[in-house]
């Protein structure tokens, strides 16, 4: 009686360890990168005091823990009045759940209502300032046809207050008049 008692210890002990190994063997085969949430056709919407500041739209979207990996992303901006003034295109992006900043990167272009235009490879959305900034080669073309040039940037959605951080260049097609008339 006692040799069969520890038979079936021995053979469950085997069985638990070869559970737990297959266990193992499956954790170890799955990719770490797997998000929580798969979303299709996603649609943010950032308010602040019941008026709308921003959404955020996107093809395809995965929920990891505090970051949402969106795909295909357009981000508008809105004004006081709702009316929208600036939109931004991204192939891909993150969003922070907790801070609500974001990054967008490959090919990104922002778009403004007074014909400003925008292209770089990164940007980042700071939400708590409502601030556009990167470290990445930028050039911006506006209305007027001025263009610059340069690395890293710091501005608002607008583009109106914009602010090249490292080398800089641009030309305007703005001809100063003779002092001398």
């Amino acid at each position: 009686m006692k040799r069969i008692g520890r038979l079936h210890i021995l053979i469950l002990g085997m069985c638990i360890l070869f559970n737990v190994c297959e266990e193992k063997e499956i954790e170890e085969k799955l990719p770490k990168d797997i998000p929580k949430i798969i979303l299709e056709k996603l649609c943010l919407t950032e308010t602040k005091s019941g008026k709308k500041l921003w959404t955020l739209n996107a093809e395809r979207a995965g929920v990891y823990d505090e970051i949402i990996r969106v795909d295909e992303v357009i981000i508008r901006f809105y004004d006081e009045d709702e009316a929208e003034f600036s939109v931004l295109h991204a192939p891909r992006g993150e969003l922070n759940t907790k801070t609500h900043n974001i990054l967008v990167e490959d090919s990104v272009t922002v778009f403004t209502d007074d014909s400003t235009k925008l292209y770089t490879e990164s940007l980042f959305w700071l939400n708590d300032s409502a601030k556009i900034l990167t470290d990445a080669y930028v050039k911006i073309i506006k209305g007027d046809g001025t263009v610059i040039e340069g690395r890293g940037l710091r501005t608002d959605p607008h583009l109106s207050r914009i602010e090249i951080i490292g080398d800089a260049r641009g030309a305007s097609p703005i001809e100063l008049p003779d002092i001398r008339k």
